[in-house]
């Protein structure tokens, strides 16, 4: 396995025989390359030693092939700031993965089409109030259309799932006002609440500040916690969206978007895996139907890429709440930002 030790100059203070035969002397370029900013943007380099986490892990493509980087140690002794890392070479695990990717896409934007066209077909025959439909008949087109949201959800969830995996999340960042976002995710799933005889409820304060985000995949985010509580929440139960303001003094520092609900509740030894890709919750959903995994996965990487974090503190028997915490920041922290492939350990 290839092993450098390298400054902080992008400057090899030493390496073993694998990385000098993987490598060669063209190493000093892309390593000097990576030790420099690009247009605001701190060369992957320096994120090695301006993150206090001792075990980093990137993917970095050197010279056509991908290499996942990993830092071992911080190392001592040098002239200049020194660590050592180790370099995988990646490339077709990285090649098989975007096959998938670009496979999943497909397979949804095939599925999408056909999917919309039921489910319109659906909406207008229940809309018409002239039909005259035997009730059995309204019951099974009603459980139809219900079904179709259903599906056209795993669909959408699948497709941001690809795009997460290939890098290809991409998200355009402005001002977003948190109230509108917290309205429109509860107006979208009212109706569904409603069918399940669940309160569903938002609560948010006036002076709420707008944060900088995403607004379609902020609302994305809700409404997948939202969806998930109102799996595991029997009749009569309640779920509450709210959101409020963490202080730092008098200039606010973040705001806390909390979705709580009167349900099942996790068991304890699955609250730390529910944010994993295809963790599933050991408890029955109470309306029917399996899912993807990926729901709260999503939630975890739109939060994250908008700067914040997402926790849970559940009760089994009792009820669950999930916390977005996200940074409010100044309106010139706007443009596009992307979710690079970027793992730690």
């Amino acid at each position: 396995m290839p092993v450098a030790i390298v400054n902080d100059h992008g400057g090899v203070e030493w390496q073993n025989g694998a990385f000098e035969t993987t490598f060669g002397s063209d190493a000093k370029d892309w390593l000097n390359a990576g030790a420099r900013a690009v247009g605001g943007e701190r060369g992957w380099l320096q994120d090695f030693f301006m993150d206090g986490d001792e075990h980093r892990a990137i993917d970095v493509e050197i010279e056509g092939r991908t290499f996942r980087v990993e830092r071992i140690m911080t190392a001592d002794g040098y002239s200049a700031p020194a660590v050592a890392l180790w370099f995988e070479d990646v490339t077709n695990e990285r090649q098989m993965e975007q096959s998938k990717s670009d496979f999943t896409a497909q397979i949804v934007h095939d599925l999408r089409g056909p999917l919309s066209g039921i489910q319109g077909t659906l909406e207008f025959v229940l809309s018409q109030e002239g039909a005259k439909l035997d009730s059995m008949y309204t019951d099974l087109l009603t459980e139809a259309q219900r079904e179709s949201e259903r599906m056209m959800g795993l669909i959408s969830e699948l497709l941001d799932f690809s795009k997460i995996e290939s890098g290809n999340f991409v998200m355009e960042k402005e001002p977003v006002r948190v109230a509108g976002v917290l309205k429109r995710a509860v107006r979208s799933l009212q109706q569904v609440a409603g069918r399940d005889e669940i309160f569903l409820m938002s609560a948010h304060g006036r002076d709420a500040p707008q944060v900088i985000g995403n607004v379609e995949k902020l609302t994305q985010a809700i409404i997948n916690l939202v969806s998930n509580s109102l799996k595991f929440t029997p009749k009569k139960g309640l779920i509450s969206v709210g959101a409020q303001i963490v202080r730092n003094g008098d200039l606010p520092e973040s705001l806390v978007i909390t979705v709580t609900d009167s349900g099942m509740g996790i068991k304890a030894a699955e609250v730390q895996q529910i944010w994993e890709k295809y963790k599933q919750s050991g408890n029955k959903s109470l309306r029917g139907g399996g899912g993807t995994g990926l729901g709260l996965y999503i939630v975890k990487q739109i939060v994250e890429a908008h700067g914040g974090e997402v926790t849970v503190a559940s009760l089994e028997g009792i009820g669950t709440s999930m916390v977005i915490k996200l940074p409010v920041k100044k309106t010139s922290d706007t443009g596009i930002t992307t979710s690079p492939r970027l793992t730690t350990s």
